[in-house]
C-alpha cells in the first residue's frame, strides 16, 4: 500500500519509488481530475536528483494519456517555484519530483493542489480504495503528446521571482555581500534570476554544479553539513551565508561570525521586521516543535500565535484561516502573498532587506530581536533511527516517562511534549515521512540543553528493551 505523506510520496528509488508506482499516482489524480471536473492542465516541475528529469516526463505521459495538459518546467527549478505557477496559472493542481532533503538514493513527489497549497488526503484516499492497476494507467508517448499540443516545455521562472520581488522594499543597489549555497539542488536558476533583477553584484552563489547523488549524502542544510561552507564564508568576511536544500523550500543561515540560525530565529526576525518597521499585523502560525521566543516576541507586539500539527498543510490551512503573516517551522516559512509552502528564497530575500534596512551586523540584528523578544533560552531538534517505533507509541500514549524536570503538561497535538514548570519543553514525534524518531528541546541553557537532550535519547533507549 503506498502512502500520500506530510509532502507528498517519497520512497527509495528502485524500491517504492518505481516507474509503475508513480503512474499509478498520477492516473490516480487523472481521476480525481475527471471526477472533480477540475481545470485540464498541471505544471511539472522536478529537481536535480538522479532521474528527476525522466519521472517528470513519464508523469507528462500519463496525464496527456488523459487528456490533461502537462507544462512542463524546461529545467529543474525548486518545488516552491511549481507551487506558485499552480497559483499563478490558476490550476487546481501542481506536480514536483523531488525527495527534498532526503538521502541520494531517495526521490518523490509533492503534489500541490488550488493557490499551490500541498495536496490533501483525497489522493491517498482513493488510492487505498480503488487500487489502480498498471494496465489501466493511460498513457501516450512523451513525443506523441508534444505533438497533440498536450505536454509544453516552458519556463515559469520570472513570474515567481517577480512575486518575490514585490514582497521586498526595492532598492537601486544592495551593499550586503552575502554567498547563497544552493547544495548541487535546483534552486539556482532561480537565484540567478533574482540576482540578476535586483542587480545583487555582491551575491556569490556556489555549489552550483548539478550532482544526482549529491555526494552520496543528502542535501539537507543542518549545521554539521555546512561547516565547510561556513569556514569559507568566514574566511571570505561575507555579511552572511545562506544554504537551501536540494529542492530550495528548506534553508538555513550563518552571520558575519559563523553562527548559525535555524527556522525559529529567521522566521521570528521576519514576523518583528513586518509588524515593526513595514507597519504589517496579522497573527504567526508556527507548528509544535516551534520555539518559544515568537510567542514572547508575539505577546509584546500585541499580536496572537496558532499553534497547528507538523506538516505544513496544517500551517497553510491555519495562515489562510487566520489572515496569517507567516507560517513557519524550523526547517523553513512561507509568507502572505507568495505561497502556501514553505520557500527558501523569498526568506532570503527578505533577510538580504532587512540586513540592508538596519545597516547592522547580523549577529547584532538577532542579539537586538533576542532582548525584545526577552528570549534567552537553548533550542535543538534531533533525529535518529529506532528499532520498535510501536512499542515507544504505545508507552507515551499510556505513561509518564520519568524526567529530572517535573512535568506540569503533556500535550498530544502531534507526537508527545512535555512541558515542565520552568517553561521549558521536549517534543517527541515520529516523522511522517522517513523512519525516524524527532526530539525537539527548550531549555534555559546549552548545559541544560544537552543534559535533556541526552535524557530524551535514554528515555526513548530504555523503552525499547
Amino acid at each position: 500500500m503506498m502512502k500520500i505523506g506530510t509532502s507528498g510520496f517519497r520512497g527509495i528509488i528502485a524500491d517504492e519509488f518505481t516507474k509503475e508506482n508513480v503512474t499509478k499516482i498520477i492516473q490516480c489524480l487523472c481521476n480525481i481530475i475527471d471526477r472533480e471536473k477540475a481545470k485540464r492542465e498541471v505544471v511539472v516541475g522536478y529537481d536535480n536528483r538522479f532521474m528527476s528529469e525522466v519521472f517528470a516526463k513519464w508523469i507528462c505521459e500519463v496525464l496527456a494519456g488523459n487528456n490533461v495538459k502537462a507544462y512542463i518546467t524546461n529545467t529543474s527549478v525548486p518545488s516552491p517555484l511549481v507551487s506558485y505557477a499552480t497559483k499563478y496559472l490558476k490550476n487546481d493542481f501542481g506536480i514536483m519530483v523531488t525527495a527534498s532533503h532526503n538521502p541520494y538514493f531517495y526521490n518523490g513527489l509533492k503534489l500541490y493542489e488550488k493557490e499551490g497549497k500541498e495536496v490533501d488526503n483525497r489522493l491517498e484516499g482513493i488510492l487505498n480504495s480503488e487500487p489502480i492497476t498498471i494496465t489501466n494507467v493511460n498513457i501516450i508517448s512523451y513525443e506523441q503528446g508534444k505533438e497533440n499540443g498536450l505536454i509544453e516545455e516552458v519556463s515559469l521562472t520570472k513570474p515567481y521571482i517577480d512575486n518575490i520581488i514585490s514582497l521586498i522594499k526595492f532598492k537601486e543597489k544592495f551593499d550586503t555581500k552575502v554567498i547563497f549555497n544552493v547544495m548541487n539542488g535546483s534552486s539556482l536558476v532561480a537565484v540567478e534570476q533574482l540576482k540578476k533583477q535586483l542587480k545583487l553584484k555582491n551575491l556569490d552563489i556556489v555549489n552550483t554544479h548539478r550532482d544526482a547523488l549529491f555526494n552520496l549524502d543528502g542535501p539537507i542544510p543542518n549545521e554539521d553539513k555546512l561547516q565547510d561552507y561556513r569556514k569559507h564564508a568566514l574566511e571570505n568576511k561575507y555579511d552572511f551565508a545562506f544554504a537551501t536544500d536540494g529542492d530550495g523550500d528548506r534553508m538555513a543561515v550563518f552571520d558575519e561570525k559563523g553562527k548559525f540560525y535555524n527556522g525559529n530565529e529567521i522566521n521570528t526576525l521576519l514576523y518583528y521586521f513586518m509588524i515593526k518597521e513595514k507597519g504589517l499585523s496579522g497573527p504567526f502560525i508556527k507548528n509544535y516543535s516551534f520555539s518559544t521566543i515568537i510567542d514572547k516576541l508575539a505577546k509584546k507586539l500585541g499580536q496572537n500565535v496558532v499553534e497547528t500539527k507538523i506538516g505544513f498543510k496544517y500551517i497553510s490551512e491555519a495562515l489562510i484561516e487566520n489572515n496569517a503573516l507567516i507560517g513557519a517551522e524550523n526547517s523553513g516559512g512561507e509568507i502572505k502573498n507568495h505561497v502556501y509552502v514553505k520557500d527558501g528564497l523569498v526568506i532570503f530575500a527578505l533577510l538580504l532587506e532587512i540586513v540592508e534596512y538596519y545597516k547592522l551586523p547580523l549577529s547584532q540584528i538577532f542579539n537586538n530581536l533576542k532582548k525584545e523578544a526577552g528570549y534567552t533560552m537553548e533550542y535543538v531538534e534531533n533525529s535518529f533511527t529506532v528499532d520498535n517505533k510501536q512499542k515507544i507509541i504505545d508507552y507515551l500514549t499510556t505513561k509518564q516517562p520519568k524526567f529530572s524536570k517535573k512535568v506540569v503538561e503533556k500535550g498530544d497535538l502531534d507526537g508527545y511534549k512535555f512541558k515542565f514548570e520552568d517553561g521549558t519543553w521536549v517534543h517527541i514525534r515520529f516523522s511522517g515521512n522517513e523512519n525516524l524518531i524527532r526530539v525537539v528541546v527548550e531549555q534555559n541553557s546549552k548545559k541544560e540543553l544537552e543534559d535533556m537532550l541526552e535524557e530524551a535519547k535514554q528515555i526513548i533507549a530504555d523503552i525499547q528493551k
